[in-house]
């Protein structure tokens, strides 16, 4: 029972370190084989190429109220004046545009990149869509003086492929800055009593244009319309999705959903979970009571011991065994010698000081005689037990 004890215990110790070794394991696995992460592209807060960052602080700068359109579903908001739609994970849905269309023509501005081939409804309800060819020239050229500040040509990289703007079903747009004679990169459209920018993507006023190739000549142009200390708006709704890209991690929730190492936490309290389940521990090891731990009785050994010596044959050890323990108690009483014959003790119990009570003597003379006449298994066990209470019993 003591090994059992120990194995027992060896095994709680161990079970908490087994665990907190596979949750290290799987950790450091999660972290090594995660790569780095892309970066995300028009991110208010990236500071990367392709992230927005300048561009809002900019805004901020001049005084505009930067605002993000997210939340459970698309709304314009009312305070706005100015909407910004960058190329989008969710794409617009039909009465999304039309709202959008309604909004602009009530005299509010919007700047739409894209959209690309994917997002058909917005594409449809402006009349504005991305071409499917590319330009390589080296120069931007400024078609229509709606740029006043801006120069008449921009440079730009020759062996990077401009994607072009398609006007063919909206005739009313103006094309602002083409590359040479090959397409449009930027457009503004007038509907209703507002106002819609189109722009390519790569010319779309990121951390890189703004740094690189002198887009930023197109804001002031932008915020002609735009009154001072007015609502700004980036649809962050369509942009980023139902993947909350883009957003900071700020609570120990958002590490756990959102990031590998919180994806490894997770599974391993799952599997530690399931190990504790599997094992059935739930309170702990459970604890040895009082009479689990109690011994055996005198009569319980003798019946085991009497079914081991009743296979081996052996019944006469045991009536030698239970007359040495009557005969071994008694004298340590009475201090007479065990060793003396069945008659001769009784007739030194009887002349004990203090002698030894009729009725005891008689139960000690019955207990003998018993003992002495080959009992039975049955009669054996019986014997024992009287034995126990004659022993136990005070004089």
């Amino acid at each position: 029972m003591s090994a059992d004890l120990g194995v027992s215990a060896r095994r709680s110790i161990w079970t908490p370190f087994t665990i907190l070794l596979l949750f290290g394991i799987l950790l450091i696995a999660a972290v090594l084989s995660t790569p780095p992460p892309e970066p995300i592209p028009y991110d208010l807060n990236a500071a990367h190429a392709r992230g927005l960052l300048g561009l809002r602080l900019w805004l901020e700068e001049l005084g505009y109220d930067v605002q993000r359109m997210d939340g459970l579903r698309f709304t314009l908001p009312d305070d706005a004046v100015l909407i910004w739609i960058y190329p989008n994970q969710l794409t617009y849905l039909p009465g999304e545009a039309a709202a959008l269309r309604a909004w602009v023509a009530s005299g509010h501005t919007a700047v739409i990149v894209g959209p690309d081939a994917g997002d058909r409804a917005l594409a449809e309800t402006f009349g504005v869509r991305l071409a499917g060819e590319s330009a390589f020239d080296r120069a931007l050229v400024q078609t229509q003086p709606l740029i006043p500040d801006g120069a008449a040509e921009y440079e730009r990289e020759w062996f990077m492929p401009a994607a072009l703007l398609d006007l063919s079903d909206a005739p009313q747009a103006v094309p602002v800055l083409t590359a040479s004679n090959r397409g449009t990169v930027a457009a503004v459209q007038r509907i209703g009593s507002g106002t819609v920018w189109h722009l390519a993507p790569g010319v779309d006023l990121t951390n890189g244009g703004l740094q690189e190739s002198r887009q930023g000549d197109l804001l002031p142009a932008i915020l002609r319309g735009v009154p001072d200390g007015a609502t700004v708006a980036f649809d962050t709704y369509h942009l980023f999705g139902l993947s909350r890209a883009g957003e900071r991690i700020a609570t120990l929730q958002d590490w756990l959903y959102r990031t590998p190492g919180g994806w490894a936490t997770l599974f391993a309290l799952l599997a530690g979970a399931l190990y504790w389940v599997l094992q059935g521990r739930r309170l702990g090891p459970p604890l040895v009571t009082v009479e689990q731990t109690r011994g055996r009785q005198a009569a319980e050994f003798v019946e085991a011991m009497a079914n081991l010596h009743r296979r081996a044959r052996e019944q006469a050890g045991l009536v030698r065994h239970q007359q040495r323990r009557l005969k071994f108690g008694l004298a340590r009483r009475c201090a007479l010698s065990p060793d003396l014959a069945d008659d001769l003790f009784l007739d030194a119990l009887a002349h004990s000081e203090p002698p030894l009570p009729e009725s005891q003597l008689a139960a000690v003379r019955d207990l003998l005689r018993g003992l002495a006449s080959q009992p039975g298994e049955h009669q054996l066990v019986q014997l024992a037990a009287a034995i126990d209470d004659l022993l136990q019993s005070p004089w």
